[in-house]
């Protein structure tokens, strides 16, 4: 059947909102599920396209960097590939797109972002970005120079602060490093690099000055933005216990609860709705222990309570 035809059968709303999404492959992918299955065909688009698609808790920017790290986290290349697309096509900044690919490495490593890497250099190529690119990069030593340690240091949290832990691994492992990670991942972030610098302080230092020192104080992404995103990379590869930092991290840096619900929700059309749930529950669970459950509608903290 010509896409044309598929057009007039499943309806115009589909195939635009569709095409916005996945340029390359849209019509194609209707094209082979409709010679195989219409009643299935019919049932995707329903929900996956004109549904979780178009819901306006995410803008669209949001949505296709949300996708952007999913995908590279999940080595769906030609998904990652059409989603690149996308999003350059609706004027999201192309090194947003790549911060989002490179922000990668940190839960999915260099095997991961490497052919992500590769897909995002093919297609910048192509569009005749790499110049903009060029001048987009950050200098060798990133943000450092412009940074501030009295500034940041009125970030950290007062437990943190005090913790006679905190001035000896700033000290030896710096500021710029360690500051970061008590900023995001406050009442956290001193217990794992501690514990890590008993093990091998050689590899924590290693570990803090890439993690938070380099890769989350570029500030490429707006770290709201950055973080919803780090929620969806873990749930892309069923990381449960790091997302549910980093959710509090997106709240924290100014998400609305149901923008972090919506990053969980929208997994499922990607990666099923097992890990959909599981995700589900971990982010009522912390609306719970921080006194936020009415702003999500007062749910029971899980499914099992709430058949009771």
């Amino acid at each position: 059947m010509s896409a044309p035809e598929l057009r007039t059968k499943y309806g115009a709303a589909a195939f635009e909102t569709g095409l916005r999404f996945q340029p390359l492959s849209f019509e194609e992918r209707v094209g082979q599920r409709d010679d195989l299955d219409q009643h299935f065909t019919q049932l995707w688009l329903d929900f996956a396209i004109k549904g979780m698609s178009r819901r306006p808790a995410l803008d669209t920017r949001t949505r296709l960097l949300v996708l952007t790290g999913q995908y590279t986290m999940a080595k769906s290349h030609a998904m990652l590939e059409d989603t690149v697309r996308a999003a350059i096509g609706v004027k999201v900044p192309p090194r947003e797109v790549l911060e989002i690919i490179l922000q990668c490495v940190v839960y999915g490593g260099h095997v991961t972002v490497e052919p992500a890497i590769q897909v995002f250099h093919r297609v910048a190529k192509e569009l005749g970005l790499m110049e903009e690119l060029r001048g987009s990069q950050l200098p060798t030593d990133g943000n450092d120079r412009k940074r501030s340690q009295e500034a940041e240091r009125k970030t950290w949290h007062p437990d943190d602060a005090a913790d006679p832990r905190c001035a000896d691994l700033v000290n030896r492992h710096g500021w710029l490093a360690v500051g970061r990670g008590l900023t995001l991942r406050p009442r956290h972030h001193l217990n794992i690099l501690a514990w890590l610098d008993t093990i091998d302080p050689e590899f924590a230092g290693l570990w803090v000055k890439f993690c938070y020192g380099g890769m989350y104080s570029r500030g490429v992404v707006d770290d709201k933005t950055r973080l919803l995103c780090m929620v969806a990379d873990c749930l892309a590869v069923g990381e449960g216990t790091q997302a549910k930092g980093h959710m509090r991290g997106a709240m924290r840096n100014g998400a609305a609860p149901r923008e972090v619900m919506e990053v969980i929700l929208q997994t499922c059309v990607n990666f099923g709705m097992p890990p959909m749930l599981h995700a589900l529950e971990i982010f009522v669970q912390v609306m719970a222990e921080d006194g936020r459950l009415a702003e999500i509608g007062n749910p029971p903290r899980s499914v099992e309570s709430y058949a009771k």
